[in-house]
This record gives C-alpha cells, structure tokens and sequence, in this order.
C-alpha cells in the first residue's frame, strides 16, 4: 500500500505522515486501494488525491464514491481542480437525506435548483452549512438588511463566515453607507465581508472622516448584541 500512496506525495515523509494520520484506515486497506484507483483512473491529479488525504481521507472507502465522483463532475468541476476535492467531500460527507433538507432550506429562500447549483459551484461548502446557519443568515440578510437572498448565490461565501463575529456588524456598516449614498449601489456586496478586520475599517470606517465615528458605533454595536 505505501508504495502506491507514495506516488502521490513529493516525499518520503509527507506519504509516511499521512499513513500515520490515518492509521485507523489501514484495516480497510482494499477499500482504500479501491478508491485511491478509481479517483486516479478517473482523472483526478495527483496533487488533489493527495489534499483528498489530508483533508478527508475516510471519503477514499465512502459506499457511493463513484457516483458522487460523476455527480460533481456533472455539475462542471474539473478533477485537476482543488475544488473538484471540495465539492466531493461535501458530496460524500452528506447523505442524500441530508443533502435534499438543505436543499429545501435554501428553496424556502426563493432558491431554484439551477441557483442552488451555481452557488454550490462557486463555492463547494455552501452545502456544509448547518440548516440552522442557513436560516439565520437568510433571515438577518432579507428580513433585516432588506437584501435580496439571491446575491447569496453570487456570493455563497458568505456561509463560511462568522454571523455574529463578521457578517453583523460589517452589513449594518455597509447598509448605513448605502442608505447615505456613500457607496455605488451595484458595488460589491462580497468584498466587505471578504477582507481583513484592518483592511474593512480602513476601507469603509476610517476611509469616511465625517461618518467615521458614526460608522465605528455601529460596527462595535454590532458586536456588542452577539
């Protein structure tokens, strides 16, 4: 087994300290062979097997694997891609019971399967979300901030973030400055959430002097209620 393994890590070591991390899978050795040569023989890179490893390896002696395999390569992703390894580990890590109620969830958001589909493309671990941190980011972004749920397919990224640390307190930023016309309102509503604490205060804080200590209420508010 190790000599296979070998072949998809750089080094000695890097191969040897992935078969001790995941020791409690060498009694499914022919499982794991099995896997290992299905995801090879099906075009995935070396390189992703290897993230695969370190990432999850249980997933390489899944029931199902080939079928997830083809799920996610239907759905657009390309086997050399780190984010084909994403995708495949949501796929396998859910079961299709699990899979439909978040599904659902997001369908109760006004999602169509085609949006629920291109938001799980850009970003894999949309589906990885709790249903109850998909309810409460929905509700805070619509029933709150008055925003539309389907910029979250644009911009699915936004599930990966903190609600209480993050998205709070930088929306009500982002909304006051929209309300006063202080950004164009086709900017990005991703950026603000996406970049560092320092950069977001210099940006969107700091950045209006007159505003600024009206602004920094807010965010600190924000914080504050959480």
């Amino acid at each position: 087994m190790y000599g296979f393994v070998r072949t998809f890590f750089d080094s000695d070591k890097k191969a040897t300290e992935c078969l001790i991390s995941m020791s409690n899978l060498l009694g499914r050795k022919k499982r794991v062979m099995q896997g290992l040569k299905l995801l090879h023989e099906e075009g995935m890179s070396k390189s992703n097997i290897s993230l695969l490893f370190r990432m999850r390896a249980y997933v390489l002696h899944t029931n199902g694997l080939k079928e997830a395999f083809d799920e996610v390569k239907e759905l657009g992703f390309d086997p050399s891609k780190v984010s084909f390894v994403v995708a495949l580990v949501a796929k396998v890590s859910l079961s299709k019971t699990k899979w439909n109620a978040k599904v659902d969830a997001f369908k109760r958001w006004g999602w169509s399967e085609e949006a629920i589909d291109a938001a799980f493309r850009r970003y894999p671990f949309c589906m990885m979300t709790s249903i109850d941190k998909i309810n409460l980011i929905m509700s805070f972004w619509v029933n709150q901030l008055g925003w539309n749920s389907l910029d979250l397919v644009i911009y699915p990224f936004v599930f990966g973030f903190s609600l209480e640390k993050r998205i709070i307190p930088r929306a009500f930023v982002i909304q006051y400055l929209l309300a006063k016309g202080l950004l164009k309102k086709h900017a990005s509503l991703y950026t603000p959430f996406a970049i560092s604490e320092k950069l977001f205060l210099e940006k969107y804080v700091k950045n209006f002097e007159e505003e600024r200590s009206q602004l920094l209420k807010l965010y600190q508010g924000g914080k504050k209620k959480n």
